[in-house]
């Protein structure tokens, strides 16, 4: 399957770029970080020409918050004032601009006058879900579009927001939009809990395997000041720096950012500790699947049955367990049982000839491999192998559960 590169204006974003900074102006008094609000005319040319300067690549315009109500009583505005606080910013910034404007919202009706005016991205947080009409109005002007993953309410798991995700790329499908007009987002934040968050980004590879490049939000939100016990967004910026390096490496082609700069300095770093970029030669991409979940993605998007999805799935992944201070009789049988499976085990270069007593034992294997391996040693009851077998087993369970 091969990655997508999608253009916004003279900027190509995907696997193979580095990755973007997208800074955030919001024209709407009300959105949770007040320090990124310019209203007044004045205001909202500095904060484009500053960003500019600081080196943004793409600027995302909002007139109206979507920060969670439950979170910070943020109140909702309608289309009217939305699209009344557009008119009056827009204008200034594509006048003062020499980036791609993207125009951060949900309505068609705020869209298309964003599109008339020369934006060249729609960023909807609804994924195509919340106005019937934005998804034609993408199709119809072949713009890109964000499609950011949103529950109806608060996504409580990763398969949830995989799914909601899913879902909008189908809505984009049937619309006609092309695939190399998609960016995907996972959604960070939006009054999920924190432990959601968290598992998103450190699962983050999952929203990439569909090809498309993916979009993340983590400036200054309360995931952040959760952990840190910052209530005031104005505090987050240290978390912000972080969390951004940490979803570069894992995967991210565009950040969505307050703080141009620090953004652009974290990004870099992320860059260059990332491992996760596909590698690609002619027609043959060298990919890293770290779960099921993900391969399951690229099976279906492939056209695999449905009916074999998942057990393939489980084929695609090899995971280790390092077992210290195993008895040497039971290194050799360790062995013998995964080279048996379709898997392996190290141990020590003297275990072979018992000129050790104790060795530590490195097993490989699929997922599917060691549920069998733990099957077996749970009935051989010696050498404390049931003992590991179990530990081995709990260990796969905490992981079933952290995959979501």
């Amino acid at each position: 399957m091969t990655p997508y590169t999608v253009k916004v204006g003279n900027i190509e974003i995907g696997a193979d770029y580095p990755t973007r900074v997208m800074g955030v102006v919001n024209l709407s008094s009300e959105s949770f970080y007040s320090e990124s609000v310019v209203v007044d005319e004045e205001s909202v040319s500095k904060k484009v020409q500053q960003m500019e300067k600081d080196g943004v690549d793409i600027i995302d315009v909002g007139g109206a918050s979507t920060a969670p109500e439950g979170i910070y009583n943020t109140q909702q505005v309608s289309v009217e004032k939305e699209l009344q606080r557009v008119k009056a910013g827009l204008e200034i910034i594509m006048q003062t601009a020499s980036v791609p404007i993207s125009i951060d919202t949900t309505s068609s009706i705020v869209a298309e006058f964003a599109l008339d005016l020369g934006a060249a991205l729609v960023n909807d947080i609804s994924g195509l879900q919340n106005d019937s009409e934005m998804a034609e109005l993408v199709s119809n002007r072949d713009v890109p579009v964000v499609l950011m993953s949103l529950c109806r309410k608060p996504c409580k798991s990763i398969q949830q927001s995989i799914g909601a995700l899913a879902k909008s790329l189908n809505i984009a499908h049937t619309a006609g939009i092309a695939k190399d007009r998609m960016i995907v987002d996972p959604g960070i934040g939006f009054g999920k809990p924190p432990e959601i968050d968290f598992a998103l980004i450190r699962h983050l590879q999952r929203f990439t395997m569909w090809g498309h490049p993916v979009l993340v939000g983590v400036s200054r939100k309360a995931f952040i000041g959760n952990l840190l016990d910052q209530p005031n967004p104005s505090d987050r910026l240290t978390g912000t720096i972080a969390a951004t390096s940490v979803v570069v490496a894992r995967g991210a082609s565009i950040i969505r950012a307050h703080d141009v700069i620090e953004a652009r300095e974290a990004a870099a770093i992320g860059d260059r500790l990332g491992n996760w970029r596909r590698k690609t030669e002619q027609d043959v991409d060298l990919l890293s699947i770290i779960d099921e979940r993900a391969a399951e993605i690229i099976i279906e998007k492939i056209g695999t049955g449905a009916d074999i999805k998942r057990a393939l799935s489980r084929k695609a992944v090899t995971l280790s367990f390092l077992l210290r201070n195993i008895e040497t009789p039971a290194a050799l049988i360790i062995k013998q049982e995964m080279l048996a499976l379709g898997g392996d085990a190290a141990y020590h270069t003297d275990a072979i000839d018992s000129k050790v007593k104790k060795t530590d034992v490195l097993v490989m294997g699929t997922p599917l491999q060691l549920e069998r391996f733990i099957d077996k040693l749970l009935r051989m009851d010696y050498f404390g192998l049931p003992k590991v077998a179990r530990t081995m087993r709990n260990l796969m369970d905490k992981r079933k559960k952290r995959l979501g």
